[in-house]
Order: structure tokens, then C-alpha cells, then sequence
């Protein structure tokens, strides 16, 4: 059986997943989650809806990034930096 997608594009594609959504997740929590706790903080006041925005983009934003990273490669192979030169 054939299948769709070869299994070595889909490791590519699970690693790619894997680390653009941790890169996604460090830069959102770093930045997004940092800059409404500090304002909070400064202003003296918590905001619940903003908070739940907050957090509702932090969970969501670096699993968009990392399932766009894997049907990027996915659909159109492994990237030619990613491959291993055969000499």
C-alpha cells in the first residue's frame, strides 16, 4: 500500500510540529503573558477579560503555528536545509 504521505516526511513533519510550537509557546509566554502580568501589576488591577484572552491565545496560538509548520512540510516535502547532503 501506497501511502500519501512518505514516512520520512512525516517524522520531518512531526518535528517541525513539535519544535515550532515550543518555539511559538516560549515567545508567547516570554512576551504576550509577561506584558498583561506586568501592566496588571503596575496599574493595580487584573482585568478578567483580558487574562482570559491572554491565556486563550497562548494555548492557541503556538499549536496554530506548529500544525501550520506540519502540513507546510507536509504537503510540500522535506525543506532542502533540513535534508542531509548524500555524498
Amino acid at each position: 500500500m501506497t501511502k500519501i504521505i512518505p514516512a520520512r516526511v512525516q517524522l520531518a513533519a512531526k518535528r517541525g510540529f513539535v519544535r515550532t510550537t515550543y518555539q511559538a509557546a516560549a515567545a508567547t509566554l516570554g512576551g504576550g503573558i509577561t506584558l498583561n502580568a506586568v501592566l496588571g501589576l503596575v496599574r493595580g488591577e487584573i482585568d478578567p477579560v483580558v487574562a482570559l484572552i491572554s491565556a486563550a491565545v497562548a494555548l492557541t496560538s503556538p499549536l496554530i503555528a506548529g500544525a501550520a509548520s506540519y502540513f507546510d512540510i507536509a504537503s510540500k516535502g522535506i525543506p532542502e536545509d533540513y535534508q542531509i547532503d548524500q555524498v
